[in-house]
């Protein structure tokens, strides 16, 4: 090599040429080795996303297309279910009525429409066929038919009022008179459900009154239910008129579970009665939660009407706090 040729090869031309190949050569190996990170870190983020509870605000982009898929009586049921107020916030009483959300049990339902999120399924949908299903950013709505519904005849907890019932109490004898603008009153926490406005209020006291209020249950999941809490000496009774009739009368029972829990309390006894005979009872103990009880009516099934009463009775009426519902099918 010439003097000249290494004066041109070591000009500081050619070592900035050189330079800036080297930086592109590094460079191009950075982004080579950094496309991999970041298709991981994009990855990472969209499972982030799809993980993480949908806030408030959230809950109204499924709306919508929850409309759209709900049909009339459809039930919504929220997986998990402790997103349920959350999605009723958003949704509203229209898709997620207190009826259906404080429901005894989702045997009643032809379909019912699950929103899940965080993957979650509602284990109490699991007999229930998919039918159609669809995914919403972080939401996955699933229309599902039940196999075989019930077909409800009467259910009592919508009757409860003057025009289809009355209440009393037997000992002594007395009659619980109906107050439609009564006062609410509500337990706040750890104390009694809510009493609502219309009510029948018997004698003894506020805690003795025959209406339609929502209790927690084992689960703390909310029970729609006839508030009936045992008098100190005798029963207290609902009578039901005019009543057409299934082949049983089926319902649940339970006391608010921060009550029950403790395992202190006296049991209580639900007597069912049609046309004045007895046709089962069923005995709560505390610790027995939200339980199901049917009766068959026998003679009495199918009848146009008749007349079902629900007494209540405990040998120590100390803190029941004591809440049933049923319905014949």
């Amino acid at each position: 090599m010439t003097s000249a040729q290494r004066h041109e090869t070591n000009s500081p031309a050619v070592s900035a040429a050189r330079a800036r190949g080297r930086l592109l050569h590094r460079w191009g190996l950075l982004v080579l080795l950094g496309l991999p990170a970041l298709g991981l870190s994009e990855l990472a983020a969209h499972l982030y996303s799809r993980q993480r509870t949908p806030d408030f605000d959230a809950w109204r982009e499924v709306k919508a297309p929850l409309e759209a898929m709900r049909q009339p009586g459809d039930l919504v049921v929220v997986a998990p279910a402790w997103a349920d107020p959350a999605a009723r916030r958003a949704l509203g009483d229209a898709l997620m009525p207190l009826r259906d959300a404080a429901r005894p049990d989702e045997s009643r339902y032809a379909a019912a429409v699950e929103i899940s999120v965080l993957g979650q399924r509602a284990e109490e949908l699991a007999g229930f066929r998919e039918e159609a299903r669809q995914e919403h950013g972080r939401f996955v709505l699933r229309r599902l038919v039940n196999p075989s519904p019930a077909r409800v005849v009467y259910d009592f907890v919508d009757h409860v009022g003057p025009a289809s019932a009355d209440a009393r109490l037997t000992d002594p004898p007395a009659a619980c008179r109906w107050n439609p603008r009564a006062r609410i009153a509500a337990g706040g926490l750890g104390g009694h459900p809510t009493f609502p406005a219309a009510r029948f209020e018997c004698p003894g006291g506020p805690f003795f009154n025959v209406g339609v209020t929502v209790i927690a249950d084992e689960e703390f999941r909310p029970r729609r239910c006839i508030w009936s809490h045992p008098p100190r000496d005798g029963e207290i009774v609902t009578r039901f008129r005019d009543v057409p009739l299934g082949a049983v009368i089926r319902g649940h029972a339970g006391m608010y579970w921060i009550i029950e829990r403790e395992r202190r309390g006296a049991p209580v006894t639900l007597s069912v009665r049609v046309n004045g005979e007895t046709v089962g009872e069923a005995t709560h103990h505390d610790g027995d939660g939200w339980a199901a009880f049917e009766f068959p009516l026998a003679a009495h099934a199918g009848a146009a009407k008749a007349e079902v009463e629900f007494a209540v009775r405990s040998p120590d009426y100390t803190h029941r706090h004591y809440c049933f519902e049923a319905d014949t099918r």
